[in-house]
């Protein structure tokens, strides 16, 4: 887990340079995570367009009143929306 914060933001980074445009939704997860592709496609269909800005996971609850994050682990998915409003906020 060396300098994982660093490789999560080079990650997105890239991809929201060169794949943005070419796909509507994009997750991340640990290596051990499993995901049906059908039900995760059922499930998106129903939370909005990929214009709108979705952050889609398993939230938790980190040190202070209002520190919230979703675990890379667990996965997550970002809409296409998101990841364009994203960069910005990495550096």
């Amino acid at each position: 887990y060396d300098n994982m914060w660093q490789k999560i933001r080079s990650m997105w980074t890239f991809v929201s340079k060169h794949y943005v445009r070419d796909f509507d939704y994009f997750i991340i997860g640990g290596e051990d995570l499993y995901i049906l592709p059908g039900n995760l496609r059922a499930y998106l269909a129903t939370v909005g367009s990929p214009d709108q800005v979705h952050f889609l996971g398993r939230r938790f609850k980190g040190r202070g009143r209002s520190n919230y994050f979703n675990s890379g682990g667990a996965g997550y998915v970002l809409s296409r929306a998101a990841l364009e409003r994203l960069p910005p906020l990495l550096h």
